[in-house]
């Protein structure tokens, strides 16, 4: 009988911790408004100065990615039948993956290979990587590990209209080595 007390106990204590999708989501997007704001480390412009314009335009897809319940190609082949510039996707933790325990930089080429020839590339950002931009924790702020997936040419344009901007001035010498900043 203490064993069926003990499962029923562990069974409720992870139903208290479960979040539904629409906390998942909002918890998402006050890490967007966060990226939409001046920042004083990007010389007063946004962390991320694309993003408020595609939320705006309808063209960002966001979704929640569980790996338990669906696969990475799945997902990624509902964000392009979407139609839309750019995807984020939220990742949850599973029995099988904790994001805290994922090599992103090899996780992120890994993905960057497997969708190679569709012309779009996957950048991962992790909450539990050193990494500041500026001197600014920017991933730190993320609840999640979250996928950034666009088209190679969207972000390659990106990058050079923030080129002729003061967005990387407070940027040290290694940070602009890392992301190929003149």
């Amino acid at each position: 009988m203490s064993n069926q007390l003990e499962l029923f106990d562990k069974s409720y204590q992870l139903e208290l911790f479960y979040k539904d999708d629409r906390q998942i989501l909002d918890e998402a997007h006050e890490y967007f408004t966060y990226l939409q704001k001046p920042n004083d480390a990007f010389s007063n412009m946004p962390v991320c100065p694309f993003l408020k314009a595609e939320m705006e335009k309808n063209a960002l897809y966001v979704d929640i990615w569980k790996p338990n319940n669906k696969s990475f190609y799945d997902l990624f082949y509902e964000f392009v039948e979407s139609k839309k510039d750019s995807a984020l996707f939220v990742c949850m933790n599973t029995e099988d993956i904790k994001w805290e325990d994922v090599d992103r930089p090899k996780y992120q080429k890994f993905l960057q290979k497997a969708i190679k020839d569709t012309g779009l590339k996957a950048l991962c950002l992790s909450p539990y990587e050193d990494f500041t931009a500026a001197g600014e924790a920017t991933r730190k702020k993320a609840p999640y590990f979250l996928i950034n997936v666009a088209g190679r040419k969207h972000f390659s344009d990106s990058h050079k209209k923030l080129m002729g901007t003061k967005y990387f001035d407070k940027f040290s010498k290694e940070e602009k080595k890392k992301l190929k900043v003149g």
